[in-house]
């Protein structure tokens, strides 16, 4: 079985049931499946083989959820990217997983066309729209319209890789993982299990579906327990987000702290009614003890914590709080994945001694694609070590206490500050330069530049962030830049972080 498989399956045993919401369009479940078989075919026409990569960049719209299970259903592989992409970032992943063709929203069908003029893309462009800027562009509703309504499903094994997601890479580059079909299906599953999911459940989808724990927890997990999906673009403020829960009687609820905290902040909050909410699950950042207090007494719902990466499909861990009692948990693990808490010599470490987390289970990746050794590393003595630091307490609730590996958690979004080094070395007046994560109250971290200017160089925030801008996508730009005089480093050279640290503890708060 598999994610495409399941769909067909549920579209047979329930076909009026309501599969999509998106805005005024409602989908039932034979008509997505449908819809998947004629894109699918369309797909293949164009020449899409078994195990091409399709791109897609693209905001939330139910052709997102269309176009990956096409691809999967003909045995393709998914490989989603952010639509805030720049040019450069964009150029970088083609280049390494070199797409056999891209689909994607209207308003970067010209920027993805510059692309494919240097790099070759040789089943081209597809655009979700009407109005392709250029004449070699191909439109969704014609290649979907030309083809039948049926696919003969080709057969699948399970290690067969179904989907390429991209994360921020150790040295700034980023790096492609392998998820392959029994990764994603038997993590969907799990974790709706595990939440009860059923017919009767109702998801809003608000996080980019781009993103891992998106897919997963809202897209892949209503569809494989036959519930209904609705769809919002993307995050567009608290009211929105609200009339929707209301509206569309939503049942389960994801996003980042960031998320919940807006609502809580919104001055209207009681206006809407959110009574129909059964879980509202905290992914992407740690869950701050008093955001949970606080939910439960203006709305009495209580917040569920889970923990994941995209490495492991992502989800591992589960922490239902009104249950455990246990706020800044992440849980235990959800059935048939095993964690452990090892040592720098890769020893497990007794109960309560912190250790990295260490992760075994049928969510854990193939590797990293083009990345033999690093995949090698990541994935030693057959457990995927995670680079954060945890340890468990003695009911085996698993408690994260640092991250061994540099990366800023912004609103949910992780980000590797060596990318954003890379891209403000290339400023000819940057001599030196540190990026680091700084608490803020609304994101969770924001990004910090230290930055040394070279002699006779005199230079401004404004003039950095304006370098940044078509250089990063949005969320990478940092918030802060201080220009000093020297970083701290090691008598080898190394840049002293954790000293810096203390920059940050012990500076006056940033405005």
């Amino acid at each position: 079985m598999n994610l495409s498989t399941k769909l067909a399956e549920i579209a047979r045993i329930s076909p009026d049931q309501e599969a999509i919401v998106f805005k005024n369009q409602r989908m039932t479940y034979a008509q997505l499946d449908t819809r998947v078989s004629k894109l699918a075919s369309g797909l293949k026409q164009l020449g899409i083989q078994t195990s091409d990569r399709v791109m897609l960049v693209m905001r939330n719209c139910p052709e997102f959820i269309i176009s990956c299970y096409a691809i999967m259903r003909m045995k393709g592989i998914v490989v989603p990217i952010s639509p805030q992409f720049t040019i450069n970032e964009m150029s970088v992943i083609i280049k390494d997983c070199m797409p056999t063709a891209i689909i994607t929203c209207p308003e970067k069908q010209e920027l993805l066309y510059k692309i494919s003029q240097s790099i070759n893309i040789p089943a081209g462009i597809i655009v979700n729209s009407s109005n392709p800027v250029n004449e070699s562009i191909k439109t969704y509703e014609v290649i979907s319209d030309k083809s039948i309504d049926t696919f003969q499903e080709t057969t699948y094994n399970h290690e067969d890789v179904a989907e390429i997601m991209y994360i921020s890479g150790l040295t700034g580059k980023p790096r492609g993982v392998m998820l392959t079909n029994h990764n994603l299906y038997s993590n969907a599953l799990t974790f709706s299990q595990v939440c009860s999911l059923n017919p009767a459940d109702r998801a809003l989808l608000t996080a980019p579906a781009y993103y891992a724990g998106s897919q997963t927890c809202v897209m892949n997990g209503t569809i494989v327990s036959g519930g209904t999906l609705v769809i919002q673009e993307g995050w567009k403020g608290a009211e929105e987000l609200l009339r929707n829960i209301d509206q569309e009687n939503i049942t389960f609820l994801f996003g980042p702290p960031t998320m919940y905290s807006l609502l809580l902040k919104y001055p209207e909050l009681n206006k809407f009614n959110t009574s129909s909410l059964r879980i509202m699950l905290c992914g992407s950042a740690s869950m701050p003890s008093d955001l949970y207090e606080s939910l439960v007494s203006r709305l009495n719902i209580h917040l569920t914590d889970g923990y994941g990466l995209t490495e492991t499909s992502p989800i591992i861990t589960v922490n239902f709080i009104y249950k455990s009692g246990k706020v800044g948990s992440i849980g235990k693990p959800i059935p048939d994945v095993e964690v452990r808490i090892f040592d720098y010599e890769d020893r497990e470490v007794p109960q309560g001694q912190v250790g990295e987390l260490v992760v075994s289970g049928p969510n854990v990746m193939k590797g990293y694609l083009n990345r033999e050794e690093e995949t090698r590393w990541a994935l030693r003595g057959g457990w995927f070590h995670t680079g954060d630091l945890a340890y468990a307490d003695r009911d085996g609730y698993l408690y994260i206490v640092d991250r061994k590996k540099d990366i800023i958690v912004r609103g949910g979004v992780n980000i590797n500050p060596h990318e954003v080094e890379e891209v403000l070395y290339g400023h000819p007046g940057v001599f030196e330069v540190a990026v680091m994560g700084v608490p803020d109250a609304k994101m969770g971290e924001e990004i910090i530049a230290y930055v040394m200017p070279r002699n006779n160089y005199e230079l401004s925030e404004a003039e950095m962030k304006n370098f940044c801008r078509d250089k990063l996508d949005q969320n990478k730009i940092p918030c802060y830049f201080r220009f000093v005089d020297n970083l701290p480093k090691t008598s080898s050279g190394k840049l002293m972080r954790k000293e810096m640290q203390s920059w940050i503890a012990n500076q006056k708060p940033l405005v």
